[in-house]
């Protein structure tokens, strides 16, 4: 069963989730190739989803915590799942949050398919973020490992937010369809994508410095001169030594400060290390590569909104939009005929 003291909470990023996933999904429907909703819906419909994303990170946790009784009184083990810990619960619940979301803005924005159809395309959209969730929840899961307080812990912990803005810039390519609409003026142009986007960049970047300098101070930790404690006589130890917790072990090492005395002396402990190096520098590195890694993809990502405005997919857009789905009155006004003329 997980440890609530040491699994992070899902309510702040399940929340930013929801805001994300609400004004993007709404965004989307929007579109004119899509035309479930309009484009004035999407403030109400980031508004719900916060409050409900917020509220199902809360229901996750509690899943991923499950139930302990009064009577139980060993302590949890956080390699051990509980039996409400399990995938399908949490794609159910993420969906019914979706489909909720969606009947709760059809419903005070009176949308023309009701709250039926407002959950229905909840629960659609709650489809596409299920990936975004997933994730959330398996570095929410895996930052149980390393003791409470030590570098690897709090790059767990981190970790969780890395994630979780990675998975948000990868979300806001369901905006990218807006750009030939916008260039077409029938919806205003996604800056709030790229504003995401900005975001999940500054957020990955605080989080890999955070990560590079504990990685930093793992290694000076380590550096040359530690001796692990073997049977024998042990070193003086003085309370107020410097300790360092690597966070995954429990091997412990000491830094040396050799005895003056040839006869009867004890060295003396300047310092203290418990943890394993490799596992806990493995840990780190993979951190930072997470992180590196996350920056190359935003930038992709950003480089696909640059491409989705480009004037040849403006026309690919003109061509589908007018040869193929609806050759209505939009496609008879000047903007749309000199993009077919051009072609």
């Amino acid at each position: 069963m997980a440890d609530g003291s040491r699994f992070p909470q899902l309510a702040p990023p399940f929340a930013i989730a929801g805001a994300a996933a609400g004004w993007l999904s709404a965004g989307l429907l929007a579109n004119p190739l899509v035309g479930v909703t309009y484009d004035e819906v999407k403030p109400l419909a980031a508004l719900g989803t916060t409050l409900i994303g917020a509220a199902t990170g809360v229901l996750l946790k509690k899943l991923c915590l499950g139930w302990r009784y009064g009577y139980e009184i060993e302590a949890p083990d956080p390699e051990t799942r509980s039996r409400t810990d399990r995938i399908g619960y949490h794609v159910f619940l993420v969906l019914l949050a979706g489909a909720a979301a969606g009947a709760l803005v059809a419903g005070l924005d009176g949308a023309q398919g009701g709250t039926l159809g407002g959950a229905v395309s909840g629960a659609v959209s709650a489809v596409l973020f299920l990936p975004v969730c997933l994730l959330v929840l398996a570095s929410a899961r895996r930052a149980q490992r390393a003791r409470l307080g030590s570098i690897v812990a709090g790059s767990d912990r981190r970790a969780v937010w890395g994630i979780l803005a990675a998975a948000l810039s990868a979300a806001t390519l369901l905006a990218a369809l807006d750009w030939p609409a916008a260039r077409m003026d029938e919806v205003e142009p996604p800056f709030p994508a790229l504003f995401i986007l900005l975001a999940t960049a500054l957020v990955t970047l605080v989080v890999l410095a955070a990560d590079l300098r504990a990685l930093k101070r793992a290694q000076v930790a380590l550096a040359p001169g530690l001796q692990a404690d073997e049977e024998g006589i042990a070193p003086l130890v003085d309370p107020s030594v410097p300790r360092v917790d690597l966070g995954l072990g429990d091997d412990i090492a000491s830094r040396l400060a050799r005895s003056a005395a040839a006869y009867r002396g004890r060295d003396r402990a300047v310092e203290l290390v418990q943890g394993n190096p490799a596992q806990a520098l493995g840990a780190l590195r993979r951190a930072v590569r997470r992180g590196v890694t996350s920056l190359a993809l935003m930038g992709v990502i950003l480089g696909a909104h640059g491409l989705a405005h480009a004037r040849f997919v403006t026309e690919l857009y003109v061509q589908f939009r007018c040869d193929t789905m609806w050759p209505a009155y939009t496609c008879q006004n000047d903007a749309f005929q000199a993009i077919q003329q051009a072609r």
